[in-house]
């Protein structure tokens, strides 16, 4: 291998004050993410938007005769045309929640969604459901909470575990 040796010395780069201030600023100008990414990790957690292809969700652990659940989700500038909520039991049919709260098979349809008329405030949709009895329905269980804007149905999924 040969080495190459530089005999002639390198021009330094001459910037003027103002251009050595501004480039670090602007880089900070040019990456608010990363600052929003700090405030968020050293703030409250963000709330979890719901997509097209589905979000994950945080898994939750409950009692299975009396299951309480409480989904924020952000809506990120949609206006929610409808509010669902599914279940996926392990190896049982597919139920949906109606909005009267009872839970009834579901085909897995989006057109057979049931509107929950879950409330939404503040650029927020808030699930919840209280009292849901899954004493008979098979752990794991993946609980959908979803909403429908004119170009399709968004949805994220939680695992449900139970403490028995």
């Amino acid at each position: 291998m040969i080495e190459a040796q530089c005999t002639e010395p390198r021009p330094a780069l001459k910037l003027p004050r103002r251009a050595m201030i501004a480039m670090p600023l602007a880089a900070l100008m040019t990456a608010p993410s990363r600052w929003a990414a700090s405030q968020a990790a050293s703030g409250t957690p963000a709330l979890p938007r719901l997509s097209y292809f589905g979000t994950e969700l945080a898994p939750m652990t409950v009692d299975p005769t009396q299951v309480d659940i409480n989904v924020i989700v952000d809506l990120a500038g949609d206006r929610p045309l409808a509010s669902y909520m599914t279940a996926r039991p392990r190896g049982l049919p597919a139920l949906q929640r109606t909005a009267a709260g009872a839970w009834v098979t579901w085909d897995q349809r989006t057109q057979s969604l049931i509107d929950n008329r879950f409330a939404s405030s503040g650029g927020h949709l808030l699930f919840a459901v209280t009292g849901a009895n899954f004493r008979t329905q098979s752990f794991p269980i993946a609980l959908e909470v979803a909403y429908r804007t004119p170009m399709g149905v968004k949805f994220g999924v939680l695992t449900m575990t139970s403490t028995r």
